[in-house]
Parts: C-alpha cells; sequence; structure tokens
C-alpha cells in the first residue's frame, strides 16, 4: 500500500501529474477532517468544563497538533524512503535566516497601508460578511496573564509550524514532483494559504498570498521548512506586537 501512496520520482507525463495531485487533494482533505473532528472529540472526552476562552485555545492547539501529526504521516507515506529529509529539506543557512527575517520585518511594515491601499480600491462586493468572520470571546491581547502566555505561544510558535509543515512543507515539495515544477508548487500553495484566510478583508488576504509567495520562494531558494516557520512566526509576532502598541 505504502508503495502505491509513494510519489513517484519524477513526473513524466500528464497521468503523473494527475495522481500526484489526486494523492495531494485526498491527503488535504483527510488531513483537515481528521484535525477539525479529533481535536473537538478530545475536548469532549476531557470531562472538563473548561472556561470558554481556555476552550478556543485549547482548541486551536489540538487542531494545530494534530496536523502536525497527520502531516508527518503524510510525509512518512509520500515519501518513505527519507521522510523527515525530504519535508524538513537541507541545513539551516544563516544568509537564508537573515533574508527570511527582513522578508517578515517588511511585510508587517507594509501590511497594514498595503491592505488599506487594496481595499480602497478592490470591489466593495469582495469584502466577506460579517457573520463568517471569526469572533472570539476575548480579544487575544485582553486575555489574563496565563491565558495570554498560552495564546501568545499559540498564535506565535505553534500554528505558524503547523501552517508551514503543510504549505511549505508536504504540499509544496509534493507539487515540486510534477512537470511544471516550482511554476505549480508556489502559485498552488499561495492560492489555498490565502484562501484559509479569507476572513480577512480583501486586501489582507491579498497581504496574506504575498506573504505565502515570499514563503513559498523562501523554500524554493534555500530547501530549508525551517527558514519559513521562522520568517512565519516573525510575522506573526511583529504584528501581535504592533496592534498591542497601538
Amino acid at each position: 500500500m505504502k508503495h502505491h501512496l509513494a510519489l513517484p520520482a519524477d513526473s513524466r507525463h500528464a497521468l503523473d501529474d494527475a495522481l500526484i495531485l489526486a494523492r495531494l487533494a485526498i491527503a488535504y482533505a483527510l488531513l483537515a477532517l481528521f484535525s477539525h473532528h479529533a481535536a473537538a472529540l478530545l475536548m469532549q472526552l476531557s470531562g472538563i468544563r473548561w472556561h470558554i476562552d481556555t476552550q478556543f485555545l485549547l482548541l486551536d492547539a489540538l487542531f494545530a497538533g494534530l496536523v502536525i501529526l497527520g502531516s508527518l504521516i503524510i510525509a512518512w507515506l509520500l515519501s518513505p524512503r527519507q521522510p523527515m529529509p525530504w519535508l524538513w529539506g537541507a541545513g539551516l543557512s544563516l544568509p537564508g535566516l537573515l533574508l527570511a527575517c527582513l522578508f517578515a520585518v517588511a511585510m508587517v511594515l507594509g501590511a497594514d497601508p498595503l491592505a488599506s491601499w487594496l481595499d480602497i480600491r478592490l470591489p466593495i462586493a469582495l469584502e466577506p460578511d460579517a457573520p463568517n468572520r471569526p469572533q472570539a470571546i476575548t480579544p487575544l491581547l485582553d486575555l489574563p496573564w496565563p491565558r495570554l502566555i498560552a495564546g501568545l505561544l499559540i498564535a506565535i510558535l505553534w500554528v505558524p509550524f503547523a501552517e508551514e509543515v503543510v504549505f511549505r512543507g508536504w504540499l509544496f515539495k509534493s507539487l515540486q514532483r510534477t512537470r511544471p515544477g516550482i511554476w505549480l508548487a508556489l502559485p498552488v500553495t499561495t492560492l489555498i494559504f490565502a484562501l484559509m484566510h479569507s476572513f480577512y478583508s480583501p486586501g489582507g488576504v491579498l497581504v496574506i498570498a504575498l506573504l505565502g509567495a515570499l514563503l513559498g520562494w523562501l523554500r524554493w531558494k534555500y530547501d530549508q521548512l525551517i527558514l519559513c516557520i521562522a520568517a512565519h512566526a516573525l510575522y506573526n509576532g511583529l504584528t501581535l506586537l504592533f496592534v498591542a502598541l497601538e
């Protein structure tokens, strides 16, 4: 069974490309369903009546953890011979890390002005309906200290780790095996990454798409997943810092 699920060394024709895409579509759908339902089930099985804010934090943490666990299994199925080197790539490059940090800082500094500029120029019909936007019970930065620290760790480290293992991890690396290679891997992972944040304003979604494209370029240029995780974590951390300082 593992042999049939493993990716081909190189795609040679359209059928190989189609089979790679089919594998990835099924893996992505199953990962989302498994992580969502398993996180909810674990919360129910705990039998503890958590504070509502704690429930949100635990669900986020459990969902991200299950995504990471599922992604490791997917990497093993897609590349059974060397799943971890395939998923994580080469060792850490200091010039790459510096560039990743510069990208993150530049994105944070430019995100709000760029999103506002785009929102003014994009059709108002693209604005998402308010009920579709996630509503937190208590804003993250207004939580009491224990929950605030937990929330910051989840938002800055745990969630970016989970997202990057998927988008710049097994999904990106698998799409590179197709004949178009990077020309398919970069736009597809960027698009899905942006759509996952579609509760933002249209300008905000485009900023997230730009972030996804830069993270994908880092993965292609250096083949180091850790650079993408570091840049994403720094972006989230600086964004929260700027919000707190406003």
